[in-house]
């Protein structure tokens, strides 16, 4: 068990959250906590281009090499 102390700005906060959500001070900090680091352990956005397009979902048409792609797709407008 631990005791806190709050301000009292915090504290008003606290009070009315209770009193909106019909719950106790308990049950407030168990579900703040669990959001703090339910968004802490989320993977951080990737920040590379090659991270970026490794998210990318894998599409059949740009399979395989992509010079013969592009030699293909030149070959098609002579």
């Amino acid at each position: 068990m631990m005791t806190l102390e709050l301000d009292d700005d915090t504290a008003r906060l606290l009070h009315q959250l209770m009193e909106r959500e019909h719950t106790g001070a308990v049950q407030l900090i168990r579900q703040a906590l669990a959001d703090y680091l339910g968004a802490k352990q989320t993977e951080p956005p990737p920040e590379l281009m090659a991270d970026i397009i490794s998210t990318l979902p894998k599409l059949p048409s740009f399979a395989g090499d992509p010079l013969t792609i592009q030699q293909a797709m030149r070959d098609e407008w002579r």
